[in-house]
């Protein structure tokens, strides 16, 4: 799965909204397709003797308790080619199905003096237990285990704003999607179907929600609305999540604790390092004129990282965050235009960038349509990047991604919506063999295509 889809923003932005903050959170954009999740939270629960009154699921009253128990799932059917679909005599079918199901879990609660407080939680299931692969179905489900992505409580009021605290979105997470235009179908490349792709044949996309800015145990603040603005800063120590540090997650400084602040390697998957220290600070706008919508965002993220303390000269070092994130948004009758820019000391899909490598650009723009229950739209974005490149490996310093992506939505009922979508992706990287994913002067180019129709069914 892409890291983390809309709607997780959608659901998170609904259950959390504080009468002016969530005016702040959606800038003029169609609402999102029926069925992605919104405010329409279902059945609630009873409320405790406290409350005096039972409100509209999603939204709170004073003195009220709303529990939520949502859900949805996705299901897809593609159609897939790439320039890595054979290798060492292995060969990929085009064709394949895929799906999911999410649970969303919390409760929101306002008090008699204007107090709000409550909990947002999402439950994922993982991708297939790949240690089986080739076996039976049966074996595959039995090695699923739930876990949870999104878990952390709020608490605020209107005239205050919202602070959260626990595992959630980050400042530009929680804003950025507003600027990526990926309303009409399930996502673009920022949905499930860039899931079709095999990973090395797939463009990094590095807008919105993704999972270094939204899994880690952090505190954010989001200030009320003030005339169409709203301010936003959020600080996370490591890459912990709720509940794994360095009291709970290593017996000693080793490097499998998130809380460590150097140690003798990179510290990092594959060849990236590790954050710490993690500060992101904002704002964004949203104002209509005349029936223009007008939306914009500024964002900057930076970070430590776990220092390589190896007597080694040549050791490995990387860079921590320093990025700088800005978004411009107009719509008019049903249409979005919108774009969005990345640049900085980061890595693709937001890994560091390694010492000696070249700093980010990304940017990314679209267009939609909204008219009744449908959205149209398409999307395009460029990402140069170090990619794979690090010293002494015959690797070009800079890869170059792009990604096209175009579909629609088709909202038939309340609760359930169906997707059309065509994406088409190309990876490049002197140097890089794609193939095999090692150095190499073969296969230093890729290129990936889906089409796919899916569904979503949702409470």
């Amino acid at each position: 799965m892409r890291k983390v889809l809309l709607t997780t923003a959608a659901v998170v932005g609904a259950a959390i909204s504080f009468g002016g903050v969530a005016s702040a959170q959606q800038v003029s954009f169609p609402p999102p397709p029926a069925g992605e999740a919104g405010p329409s939270f279902g059945a609630s629960s009873s409320p405790p003797p406290l409350a005096t009154t039972v409100v509209t699921p999603g939204e709170t009253a004073p003195n009220s308790f709303v529990v939520h128990l949502n859900a949805r799932i996705n299901w897809y059917a593609g159609v897939e080619g790439s320039s890595v679909n054979e290798s060492d005599g292995y060969k990929l079918d085009p064709v394949s199905f895929l799906g999911y199901m999410r649970v969303y879990p919390g409760f929101n609660a306002t008090a008699a003096n204007g107090l709000k407080y409550g909990v947002v939680g999402e439950i994922r299931m993982p991708g297939s237990n790949l240690a089986t692969g080739g076996s039976t179905p049966g074996a595959t489900s039995t090695g699923q285990t739930l876990y949870w992505h999104t878990a952390y409580g709020y608490v605020g009021s209107d005239d205050l704003g919202d602070f959260r605290f626990g595992m959630g979105p980050n400042v530009t997470a929680l804003w950025q999607g507003n600027f990526t235009t990926e309303g009409f179908n399930d996502g673009a490349w920022d949905g499930d179907v860039p899931s079709f792709v095999p990973g090395n044949a797939g463009p990094s996309f590095p807008f919105a929600d993704d999972d270094p800015l939204w899994t880690g145990n952090k505190i954010v603040y989001l200030s009320p609305n003030f005339s169409g603005f709203q301010f936003g800063a959020s600080y996370q120590p490591n890459t912990a999540n709720l509940w794994d540090t360095a009291g709970v997650g290593c017996g000693s400084a080793s490097a499998g604790c998130n809380a460590l602040a150097a140690g003798p390697t990179t510290l990092g998957a594959g060849s990236g390092g590790r954050s710490k220290d993690m500060v992101d600070v904002g704002g964004m706008y949203n104002g209509t004129f005349n029936g223009f919508g007008v939306g914009a965002l500024a964002t900057y993220v930076g970070s430590g990282h776990v220092a390589n303390n190896s007597d080694l000269i040549a050791a490995q070092q990387y860079y921590g965050y320093s990025v700088g994130v800005f978004g411009l948004s107009l719509s008019y009758a049903g249409v979005t235009v919108a774009g969005n820019v990345n640049f900085g000391q980061m890595n693709g899909d937001w890994g560091l960038q390694p010492r000696g490598g070249v700093d980010e650009v990304a940017w990314i723009a679209g267009v939609q349509y909204a008219t009744g229950p449908v959205v149209v739209g398409a999307s395009y974005f460029k990402n140069n990047y170090s990619g794979n490149w690090l010293p002494d490996t015959g690797v070009a310093r800079t890869e170059n991604d792009l990604g096209f992506a175009a579909g629609g939505t088709y909202n038939l009922v309340p609760g359930m919506a169906i997707y059309l979508s065509y994406l088409y992706g190309q990876r490049h990287q002197l140097g890089w063999d794609f193939n095999s994913g090692t150095p190499g002067i073969d296969q230093n180019n890729t290129h990936a295509s889906v089409i796919s129709i899916g569904s979503v069914l949702s409470w």
